[in-house]
């Protein structure tokens, strides 16, 4: 703990009168004696804080003072066993002529303060308020709060923030504000909240003061029961009922959705009419999208005329062909492009059923005889291979339809 030291000097006339004497030049003590705080000329005793005479003898004054071989004074002065007379080297005195006394203060005096305060100190339940820890301390001091702070089952800390400053006067402030929420009724107190501290080393703790509050509820204080409503009857609540509109708008977007249906449906139907001509009656009732594209391809020829021309004719046939190859190969799943017929038709043997394979053969042999074998075929030939390539394109189909199903 840090010490305070207080040095108190006296000083006092060199006169004696029965309180003390001097020591004269050659060191001899007057009368044996010595007063409670002597002073002492140039060459005689000398006087400070605990001190000590010569070493033959001379008289020394002063608290505690000692004397050396034999001569001795204290509070209550006394002769030196040589009737008072100073050794041939006597002491010699100090400047100051006076007398020195050292107090050593308890620890606590370099404690901390500590207080506490609230804001708003009127509050509604339920409502926030401010505590406000202030600690007050010296340089070398530390302070700093417990790190849970229990304020009891009244009081509830939401946050807590603290700042430093230092006062003019050179001593350092520590503020702590916590943000409580009071959850009790009346004149109640928030307690004493602990501050923890070290000096010198050591530790400590401090409590500071108790605060009150006031803690009123929602309706106040009012005791008087006029001044308060009276038990309501009970009031028939009334409510719509959106039962029926909920019904209603379901059974609206059923109608439209099955509307939409239709449409499409029907739109559908015609489009795969159109993709399929005079085949549409024993189409099945859903194509796939790869049929779709070979029936669309060879609907474009169709309606390009290139059948119906002489000098193009030949060149229909290419592009018929070159349609049935590329549906044959995304529905069997094998590379056509490049493959002559007679390689085509081997690699459908493993893939293809036995219909489907007779079907593909037949087709491509009177187109391979158009395109390689010189045979010029009229218009309704023409037609008819196309309308020979969209039964193949349904055929197919409707086996993939049917092993779907199965």
């Amino acid at each position: 703990m840090k010490s305070l030291a207080i040095v108190l000097a006296l000083a006092t006339a060199a006169s004696a009168q029965g309180l003390g004497s001097g020591a004269p030049a050659d060191g001899s003590a007057a009368a044996g004696s010595a007063a409670a705080s002597p002073s002492a000329p140039a060459g005689g005793g000398s006087a400070a804080t605990g001190a000590h005479g010569g070493s033959n003898g001379g008289s020394n004054a002063g608290t505690n003072g000692a004397a050396g071989n034999g001569g001795s004074a204290g509070t209550t002065p006394n002769a030196a066993p040589n009737g008072g007379s100073a050794g041939s080297g006597g002491g010699s005195a100090g400047s100051g002529g006076g007398s020195a006394v050292v107090i050593q203060l308890p620890p606590e005096f370099g404690e901390p303060e500590v207080s506490a305060a609230a804001s708003p100190a009127d509050l509604k339940l339920g409502d926030r308020f401010t505590l406000f820890i202030t600690a007050t301390y010296g340089a070398g001091v530390e302070v700093n709060l417990p790190a849970t702070v229990d304020l009891g089952d009244a009081f509830e800390i939401k946050r807590t923030s603290s700042e430093d400053h230092v006062r003019p006067d050179g001593k350092h402030v520590r503020e702590w504000q916590l943000d409580v929420i009071a959850w009790d009724l009346g004149e109640i107190y928030v307690p004493p909240v602990p501050v923890t501290f070290t000096l010198g080393g050591h530790g400590g703790q401090l409590l500071t003061n108790a605060v009150p509050v006031r803690v009123t509820g929602v309706l106040g204080e009012a005791d008087d029961p006029k001044l308060m409503r009276a038990d309501a009857p009970p009031v028939m609540l009334k409510s719509r009922d959106w039962l029926w509109v909920w019904i209603g708008a379901g059974a609206l977007v059923a109608i439209v959705a099955a509307v939409t249906f239709v449409t499409l449906r029907r739109r559908r139907r015609r489009r795969v009419r159109t993709l399929v001509g005079s085949l549409a009656p024993a189409m099945p009732r859903r194509i796939d999208m790869t049929s779709e594209r070979a029936l669309e391809r060879l609907l474009a020829i169709e309606q390009s005329g290139v059948l119906e021309r002489d000098g193009e004719r030949k060149a229909g046939y290419s592009e018929m062909a070159l349609v049935i190859r590329d549906y044959l190969g995304a529905r069997f799943r094998f590379p056509t492009a490049e493959r002559t017929t007679s390689e085509l038709l081997r690699g459908l043997v493993t893939r293809a059923p036995a219909r489907d394979h007779a079907l593909v053969e037949k087709w491509l042999g009177k187109c391979d005889l158009v395109k390689y074998g010189g045979l010029r075929a009229t218009a309704g030939q023409a037609g008819q291979a196309l309308a020979d390539a969209r039964e193949l394109v349904m055929q197919t189909t409707v086996e993939q339809h049917e092993e779907a199903a199965a």
